[in-house]
């Protein structure tokens, strides 16, 4: 009866988890990723704290992060903006190939319209003669409300992005206080200390390994599409690189971003269909080759996680957090994994994310 109440109440732990961690979504989201960018800039620190101060070098380098952001938004500012300008374009001349392949008689559009005609006509037979009532008028969107949401919007992304910022800033200052503090406050024992400095320390082995796996993916897949447009003479391939090896750092939604953009682009430069289509899988087979079997593969052996297990916590914290999940999925399974290891009674789930 005892175990039974256990698992009820581990049931219900759970459950009450998986709320949190939803309806917490703005205060975990900036944390995790502040958390994943201060383990990916702390080496840098470390170094530059033998000669200076570490609030020093802390400053230094979130400052030069941002600088290389900045310089780098700033240098590709001018391609991005003629793909933008032509996006109107782009959008009349797919509306013209729809139109002129709808009105080809022989097309499947033109035999939908027609047989959706047909059942239109035989459905109208057994109907009333009276008209229906008109539809009522959608209603008029205010300007000023469209530029408040607008407003609201930018805002809220503002205030998250300089959370992070903020959040980096003091992660990297703050050095090993925040272990110092947490092995004070978990273990009363030596031997817990023990433990509980040994899972911090493969805490971080687990993230930088994977942040390493992560950069050398994302690498792989600029270089690789900005080769395969260079070939194939697309232009603004190098855009399309860089554009891709950012976006590769969400597994399945950048790729997917990376081919329909691919597509439309494609289309706009050759006109031609098939070309479009063949510049859209030439992206998707470079980031299929790199992301689903290289990174899934590597990253699954860093982390000592099977690739199943994998895929279903993104699709858990996919769920959840929508593409942030996506971003933050890998290294939180590492986590989790982590603390299950070196606690007795969750060694069942460590065990159902190994491999």
């Amino acid at each position: 009866m005892n175990s039974l109440g256990n698992r009820s109440l581990a049931v219900l732990a759970v459950i009450a988890a998986i709320f949190l961690l939803y309806w917490g979504a703005p205060f975990f989201i900036p944390l995790f990723v502040a958390l994943l960018i201060a383990y990916a800039l702390s080496p840098l620190v470390d170094v530059l704290t033998r000669y200076v101060p570490r609030v020093v070098s802390a400053t230094l380098v979130v400052a030069a992060a941002l600088g290389l952001i900045g310089a780098g938004v700033w240098s590709w500012s001018d391609d991005v903006q003629r793909l933008w300008e032509q996006v109107p374009v782009a959008a009349k001349a797919i509306s013209g190939s729809f139109k002129k392949i709808a009105r080809t008689p022989s097309s499947p559009v033109a035999e939908v319209k027609k047989a959706a005609a047909e059942i239109e006509a035989i459905a109208q037979t057994g109907k009333s003669t009276t008209p229906p009532a008109p539809a009522a008028a959608p209603a008029a969107v205010s300007f000023w409300g469209l530029v408040w949401q607008g407003g609201k919007g930018v805002l809220v992304a503002a205030s998250q992005v300089m959370v992070v910022v903020f959040l980096v800033f003091f992660m990297l200052a703050s050095g090993d206080l925040f272990k110092r503090k947490l092995v004070k406050i978990v273990g009363t024992t030596l031997a817990e200390k023990k433990i509980t400095v040994g899972m911090i320390d493969e805490i971080d082995a687990q993230i930088r390994r994977y942040l390493v796996v992560l950069l050398v993916a994302n690498l792989l897949v600029g270089i690789g599409t900005w080769l395969a447009f260079r070939l194939m003479g697309v232009n603004y391939a190098e855009l399309w690189g860089v554009a891709a090896a950012i976006l590769h750092t969400a597994p399945y939604f950048g790729p997917s971003a990376i081919a329909v953009g691919a597509l439309i682009g494609g289309f706009l430069q050759f006109g031609e269909w098939p070309k479009a289509f063949l510049v859209a899988g030439v992206s998707i087979g470079v980031s299929a080759l790199v992301g689903s079997i290289f990174q899934t593969w590597l990253a699954s052996r860093q982390t000592q996680m099977n690739a199943t297990a994998t895929f279903v916590g993104l699709l858990f914290f996919g769920w959840i957090w929508g593409l942030w999940g996506i971003l933050l999925g890998i290294p939180l399974l590492a986590i989790v994994k982590t603390i299950c290891d070196h606690r007795e009674q969750w060694k069942p789930v460590a065990e159902l994310l190994s491999k």
